[in-house]
C-alpha cells in the first residue's frame, strides 16, 4: 500500500518559484500553491505560468501578517485583495479558475490578542475575529478541499481540521527553519530537517511513515531554501509517495 499524500506549497511566488514548479511538473506532482497577493504582482507572469502548468493556486493573504495582528477589516480585505489579485492571474493565464481555496499565514486564524500571542500558544482569545474572517471566506466561495484518507484520531484538535474553510496541513516540513538559531526540534540544520520525514511520530504530526493515513505536506517556496526544496522532493519521490491533486 502506497503513502499518499497532497502537497502544498506556501509563501509563493519568490525568486526561484518558475524553477520549482518545473521541478514538480517534471516529476508528475501536483500541488496547492498558497500565494501572497504583494509577491503575485511582483510575479504575475510565473503565477500565470503555474497555472498553465495545472497548478492549483490558493490565497495566502496579501501581506503575509499575522491575522491576530490585523483588525476585521483589515484582515477582510487582505482576504478580498488578494482574492482579486489570483482571479487576474487566473484571467491571464486564459484557465478557468478551479477552485477557491485559502491558508491563513502561520495557521493564524485571528483569534488572538496579538501575533505574539499567538505564537506564544496561548488559548484563542476572540470569536467574533475568525467568525468574521470565515464568513467573508464563504461569501466569497471558498472551499475546503475533498482531502481524501486522513485518520483524524491521530489528531488533538480533529474539529478545526476540516471544520472551517481555510486549509490546515497534516505535516509541516518545518525546512523554513534553516540555519535559524533556537529552532524547535533542532530543525536549523539541513539532516534534521530531511530527518523529520523518516519520523513514526504519528500522534506528533508526524505520520508520513504510516500508509494507513494520507498527509497534507507543507513546504514553502523561499529563496534562502530553495536547494533544500530539491532535496525534499527527491526524499519524497525516493520514498515512493503517491501525490494526490484535489481537483
Amino acid at each position: 500500500m502506497k503513502k499518499q499524500v497532497y502537497l502544498t506549497i506556501d509563501d509563493a511566488p519568490t525568486k526561484y518559484f518558475k524553477d520549482k514548479v518545473d521541478y514538480l511538473y517534471e516529476r508528475k506532482i501536483p500541488a496547492i500553491i498558497f500565494c501572497v497577493g504583494s509577491s503575485i504582482e511582483k510575479y504575475m507572469d510565473d503565477v500565470v505560468y503555474a497555472i498553465k502548468k495545472g497548478f492549483l493556486i490558493g490565497n495566502h493573504s496579501y501581506a503575509h501578517e499575522h491575522f491576530s495582528d490585523l483588525t476585521i477589516e483589515q484582515g477582510v480585505e487582505s482576504i478580498r485583495k488578494t482574492d482579486r489579485i489570483v482571479d487576474e492571474v487566473y484571467r491571464k493565464a486564459g484557465v478557468q479558475r478551479p477552485m477557491k481555496v485559502f491558508r491563513f499565514p502561520y495557521f493564524d486564524t485571528g483569534a488572538n490578542i496579538s501575533g505574539t500571542d499567538y505564537e506564544s500558544g496561548a488559548d484563542s482569545m476572540n470569536k467574533e475575529r475568525p467568525e468574521a474572517f470565515q464568513a467573508v471566506l464563504k461569501e466569497l466561495g471558498y472551499v475546503q478541499p475533498a482531502f481524501r484518507g486522513i485518520k483524524l484520531e491521530y489528531f488533538s484538535d480533529k474539529a478545526s481540521m476540516f471544520e472551517y474553510l481555510d486549509v490546515k496541513c497534516t505535516f509541516d516540513q518545518m525546512e523554513y527553519n534553516l540555519g535559524r538559531e533556537n529552532a524547535p526540534y533542532g530543525t536549523n540544520t539541513e539532516e534534521a530537517i530531511l530527518g523529520r520525514i523518516d519520523e513514526d511520530v504519528p500522534y506528533e504530526g508526524r505520520a508520513l511513515n504510516r500508509p494507513d493515513t494520507t498527509d497534507i505536506i507543507l513546504v514553502h517556496d523561499h529563496e534562502n531554501t530553495t536547494e533544500l526544496f530539491y532535496k525534499l522532493i527527491d526524499r519524497y519521490i525516493e520514498k515512493g509517495f503517491e501525490f494526490l491533486s484535489v481537483l
